[in-house]
């Protein structure tokens, strides 16, 4: 059979259609070797290694309808993987093929695709086709119904899935029996206390049937989903009974069969070691769930059935409480023993922010390429050095505090702050959301969280002489300008260089080999066919979803000519008259103009040799091709760049074209910069979706996708003189004087602080280099 888990909960689990039927009928050799094992790895949750033996099994298949049978196979392979755009055509292609039973097979594959996309009148039509497909085959019917329930309304869903427990009952093989009652049963779970009592009596009916079965992955994910069960009506006891029993059954099978559940199996575990007190068999349970992730990581989806997020469903909490039972060990040891403790937290953190990206990116290849040393990436199992003078510092949000680690080339340190998260995220949101709009009140906050984030290490700032900060920020940290922080006296920037990083495991450390660098400037003031494009293509969804709810702009966001996208008026005061696409387009063209960016382009081009392209040269093929002519050291894109929650709502504005960040990745993908990565990227009209904590995450994704060692972007829309002083005078630091790059981005914020007119850190404090600090 083929089956989608979902291994942060059994709350989605879909009854998928006997498609393995195809796999053994008929062919012979190797093609029949090739798809069994495809089929194979696929149930044991190996989906890349699936994907790659059912395409070999395709190319080996000697007529059509072998070639069909193994067509479909592989969809259901790209379908269980969330590679949705290929397992669409391949199972479009064997639904069109096929006929009968068959055909209605496929038909349920593309109802659970459609789900996926949330398309629910198409899952519906291709699930009732399966059903009048199914013929005699009860169980190919009873698995579509069971599919077809999930569209129904859940105060109706309880009893039709009580009317098919007797239908369940009479299938005659024990094994697809209780596959059936386990989904009933996981489905009726969902719903709550409704359907609880159909979920004890179908779960545990199942568990009835496969106790005599002998050892099984279906009697593990049976066990498991009975716990949950237990787990959550608040019997721990019971409930860590039964995971124990899954823990033992799944020890018994080959390995690779149930990798996928161990992670739920220990997790679960260790949550009721937990509420039983036995924190020393949690930490023990939660080592060994990071294990199984480790090692399956490039199996798990992004996204679940659901659409719920594995990274916030399974792996970030599983980090988490690994992490914290680390930091509470830590307490229990002395010197050496509470030092290893504390980097064991700090690995385990790192591992919460690749996962992160990987979730922000929907690409787990790209994170994992730059993990293991890839060009552009960080340091090869494991976290860089930290030089001396530097120190890297981890907050770390808990629901009742936060954890502060701090590592120099003299050791590790924590510091814990009694506030609850909810008050420190709070704070960080109203923080940055003053200063986004240049509010004059940001004082009283900017001291508080320096006093929660900064104040702890302030000792050891001073005896270790340390003169640049690099911040792996948490959660709604990541939009708080950390040089805007205030200790009563100066602001956090006037001590310290400050930079960022999304973890430094996936950061390039390595110093720039020299101080000359050869730079494309690219930017535009006036913008052309782009504007028809955005127009025609709905310009309030290309304008990023996640801008659309950002509020008025008050204090001096309101008062100064920002390089921001605006939602254009239907008129302007050039554009009055009837609302037509003519003037719409125009409108639209005028509220993207960057009229400061001539000038910027001109000054940087005197200060970095290189190549210069503004409005109609920087084309999408013309920005191509130049790339392609040279190596670049820098690239410097005055442009609008906008960074949403997600990749797929992040991109930049060329003067023909919108980018998306695939779309850089594609445009940078030659030898050269595989060989020697840019080292650095500069977006100096981009912004963040407002109070979006993932959103600055777009920016750590630029510079991975562009293969570059860091970025430096922009965390609101800047004022546009402003951000033409500061390129200036940074660029000017980090060639003329050699300073690292987070030096020369503080003088350059500093000196801007200092001058009467833009001293308020809306001005000077939005600029943030990610990544590459040297």
């Amino acid at each position: 059979m083929t089956y989608i888990p979902c291994l942060a909960r059994y709350c989605f689990l879909i009854a998928l259609a006997l498609s393995g039927a195809f796999a053994l009928a008929g062919g012979a050799g190797s093609w029949e070797a090739a798809i069994s094992s495809g089929v194979v790895s696929r149930e044991q949750g190996s989906l890349e290694l699936s994907i790659g033996q059912l395409g070999q099994a395709v190319r080996l298949a000697a007529g059509e309808r072998e070639r069909m049978r193994t067509t479909a196979e592989l969809g259901a392979s790209l379908l269980q993987a969330r590679r949705l755009d290929e397992a669409k055509p391949a199972l479009l292609e064997a639904y069109a093929f096929f006929s009968g039973d068959e055909r209605a097979a496929v038909a349920l594959d593309l109802g659970n695709l459609s789900l996926l996309r949330r398309n629910a009148v198409d899952a519906g039509r291709y699930y009732e086709e399966a059903v009048r497909l199914s013929g005699d085959d009860s169980v190919l019917s009873l698995s579509a119904q069971l599919n077809l329930l999930r569209l129904s309304p859940p105060p109706e869903r309880v009893d039709k899935l009580g009317r098919l427990l007797p239908k369940i009952a009479a299938v005659g093989d024990v094994g697809v029996r209780a596959r059936l009652a386990l989904n009933l049963g996981s489905q009726a779970l969902s719903l709550g206390k409704a359907g609880l009592a159909l979920a004890f009596q179908s779960l545990d009916g199942a568990r009835r049937l496969l106790a005599s079965a002998g050892n099984s992955r279906l009697r593990v994910e049976t066990l498991d989903a009975l716990a949950q069960l237990y787990e959550e009506q608040g019997r721990a006891e019971d409930a860590l009974r039964l995971t124990q029993q899954a823990v033992v059954v799944a020890g018994a099978l080959a390995p690779g069969v149930v990798g996928d559940l161990a992670i739920n199996l220990e997790w679960r575990q260790a949550r009721l070691q937990i509420a039983v007190g036995r924190e020393d068999l949690a930490l023990a349970a939660y080592q060994r769930a990071v294990v199984h992730i480790e090692r399956l990581r490039q199996d798990i989806p992004i996204e679940y059935d659901d659409g719920r997020s594995s990274f916030r469903q399974t792996l970030e909490p599983v980090y988490l409480g690994l992490a914290e039972l680390l930091l509470k060990e830590a307490d229990r040891q002395p010197g050496a023993a509470k030092a290893a403790y504390l980097r064991r937290a700090r690995d385990t953190i790192e591992l919460i922010k690749q996962s992160e990206l990987q979730d922000y990116l929907g690409d787990r290849c790209t994170v994992e390429a730059v993990r293991h040393g890839g060009a552009g990436g960080g340091v090869a199992n494991g976290v860089a050095t930290i030089p001396p003078g530097t120190a890297v510092l981890y907050p770390i949000i808990f629901r009742d505090r936060v954890e502060l680690l701090m590592e120099t080339a003299s050791g590790i340190l924590r510091r814990p702050v009694q506030v609850p998260g909810s008050v420190v995220r709070e704070a960080a949101l109203t923080f940055a959301a003053d200063l986004r709009d240049g509010e004059a009140g940001y004082l009283p906050r900017a001291r508080q969280l320096y006093d929660w984030l900064l104040a702890p290490f302030e000792a050891v700032v001073l005896e270790q002489k340390i003169h640049t900060l690099v911040v792996v920020p948490d959660g709604a940290l990541r939009l708080v300008a950390m040089g805007a922080l205030h200790d009563g006296s100066r602001f956090a920037i006037e001590k310290l260089a400050i930079g960022t990083v999304t973890g430094l495991s996936i950061t390039n450390t390595s110093p720039a080999p020299e101080r000359v660098f050869q730079s494309l400037i690219a930017g535009v003031s006036e913008f052309g066919p782009v504007v028809d494009k955005l127009e025609k293509g709905g310009a309030g969804r290309a304008l990023a979803p996640d801008m659309a709810g950002r509020g008025a702009s008050r204090g001096l966001s309101a008062r100064q000519p920002l390089r921001a996208i605006g939602t254009p008026p239907a008129a302007t005061a050039k554009t009055a008259g009837p609302e037509t696409a003519e003037n719409r387009t125009r409108a639209l063209r005028e509220a993207l103009a960057l009229p400061g960016v001539k000038e910027e382009i001109a000054a940087i081009g005197k200060i970095l040799p290189g190549a210069s392209m503004l409005d109609a040269e920087f084309t999408v093929e013309g920005f191509r091709r130049e790339a392609e002519t040279k190596a670049h050291q820098i690239i410097h894109i005055a442009s609008h760049g906008v960074f949403g929650g997600a990749a797929d709502t992040s991109y930049i504005l060329a003067y023909d074209d919108v980018l998306t960040l695939d779309g850089l990745q594609s445009l940078l993908k030659s030898d050269q910069f595989r060989k020697t990565p840019i080292e650095l990227l500069t977006l100096s009209a981009c912004e963040t979706a407002e109070g979006n904590d993932r959103s600055p995450l777009g920016i750590s994704g630029a510079a991975i996708k562009a293969r570059a060692k860091s970025v430096l972007g922009t965390l609101w829309p800047v004022e546009d003189n402003a951000a033409r002083r500061v390129m200036e005078t940074f660029y000017r630091g980090l060639t003329a004087s050699g300073l690292s790059k987070a030096e020369a981005l503080r003088r350059a914020q500093v000196e801007l602080l200092r001058s009467e007119a833009f001293a308020h850190p809306f001005y000077w404090a939005p600029f943030l280099l990610v990544g590459n600090w040297l």
